[in-house]
């Protein structure tokens, strides 16, 4: 799923933005992009009944002929592209409309991710304490966590900000008046990778 390793607040911000968008007037126009049944089946029947035509050589036919193969085409390639889509709901989809069984994704081998290099953190001019590292190959997001008391016990350690960029990380919840220390770390489909070096910053 394109949102597995969204934050809650993202994930909010995004639906927001698309329940704003997502009218019936757009939800109408999708579906009008969709080949209708009796338009196809137009057009099928044409470019059936012009192929002998083609065959003779004739380039007014060989012309028409090729111009209802690339509509048709088009249609199909629209239906097999909504079966696919749709196999997350129902994976009959694709042979209910006659295109066969949707070919299986054969699963890559995992990404072990690596530990990341080059954190930094620094307050930009707005008091904003933003965080950067270098990119992780394999990682989707990246994970900052936080402690202002004993690094040794898990629980004093919170998420402070996830990303799906490895630059300009806003990370919120530090208290200024005590030293924190922060760590990072990239996060793929199958988990996170293993933690930075920690950053310490001194307490205001």
């Amino acid at each position: 799923m394109p949102f597995n390793n969204a934050s809650d607040p993202e994930m909010i911000a995004k639906s927001a933005v698309v329940a704003k968008e997502f009218t019936p007037e757009k939800y109408a126009y999708l579906l009008s992009l969709l080949p209708h049944p009796d338009a196809f089946s137009e057009r099928h029947s044409r470019f059936e009944a012009n192929y002998p035509a083609a065959l003779t050589g004739d380039p007014e036919k060989i012309k028409e002929f090729q111009a209802d193969r690339k509509a048709v085409d088009s249609d199909l390639t629209l239906l097999v592209g909504l079966a696919k889509v749709l196999a997350a709901k129902d994976p009959s989809v694709s042979e209910s409309l006659g295109l066969g069984r949707l070919a299986e994704r054969t699963a890559a081998a995992p990404v072990a991710l690596s530990e990341p290099h080059g954190f930094r953190v620094a307050y930009d001019p707005k008091g904003h304490l933003i965080a950067s590292v270098a990119r992780v190959p394999g990682a989707k997001a990246y994970e900052v966590w936080v402690c202002d008391g004993d690094t040794s016990i898990e629980s004093n350690w919170r998420l402070a900000a996830s990303s799906f960029t490895c630059k300009s990380i806003v990370v919120t919840g530090v208290n200024r008046a005590k030293s924190n220390v922060l760590k990072i770390r990239g996060v793929s489909g199958t988990g996170p990778g293993p933690w930075s070096k920690w950053v310490s910053l001194e307490a205001d």
